[in-house]
């Protein structure tokens, strides 16, 4: 399966052993900026959801935490005054970014 082959590249990439160029980078920006990454695949196993909570979860897991994961790398340093804050809107422009993309509850 496709989705098994891609988790297991994935894998690869994150163990230093990058397959191609764009794994490479994606390597490197790992190895600089580590997080702790664990695959939520939300998208295969629901497309509605009954209530704003369930949404809410459900664009925490498949883009909110691309926010998170970006402050580092936007040059924010982890002991910086204003992470809280920092991290707080990095989390709502991913959501807000998610809820706006249009795909959202379709089937």
């Amino acid at each position: 399966m496709a989705l098994d082959r891609w988790e297991s590249r994935l894998e690869d990439l994150f163990q230093g052993r990058p397959y191609d160029m764009l794994d490479a980078t994606l390597s490197d920006t790992v190895e600089k900026f580590p997080v702790d990454i664990q695959v939520h695949p939300l998208d295969l196993k629901k497309s509605r959801y009954r209530n704003i909570d369930e949404l809410y979860i459900y664009c925490y897991y498949v883009v909110g935490t691309i926010g998170l994961m970006s402050v580092p790398v936007m040059g924010i340093a982890p002991e910086s005054h204003a992470t809280t804050k920092v991290y707080n809107d990095a989390l709502a422009l991913g959501i807000a970014n998610q809820l706006t993309n249009g795909d959202v509850g379709k089937e």
